[in-house]
């Protein structure tokens, strides 16, 4: 199998994903960081901690999921030459 025909992969496209991933691993560190804290402080009335559980779940592999599905995109993005778009 011979790669002569493709063309080099763009810099510009590179440096995007790479940035981008930086951004997506420091918002999963973040968010899990966040998800780790401690619980919710309810209202004096007993309400306000509902969905606790479902936020931090969001948070922290929701978190994982979306930037697993962006950075997917963007490699395939990335890696996408002439040929593949006709």
């Amino acid at each position: 199998m011979s790669y002569r025909g493709r063309s080099t992969l763009n810099f510009g496209k590179v440096l995007i994903c790479v940035a981008v991933g930086l951004v997506i691993a420091g918002l999963v560190v973040a968010f899990a960081i966040g998800a780790s804290m401690g619980h919710c402080a309810p209202n004096p009335d007993g309400t306000g901690c509902e969905n606790e559980g479902l936020v931090r779940f969001l948070m922290f592999p929701g978190s994982i999921i979306v930037g697993a599905i962006v950075m997917f995109i963007l490699v395939r993005w990335a890696t996408r030459t002439e040929s593949d778009v006709q």
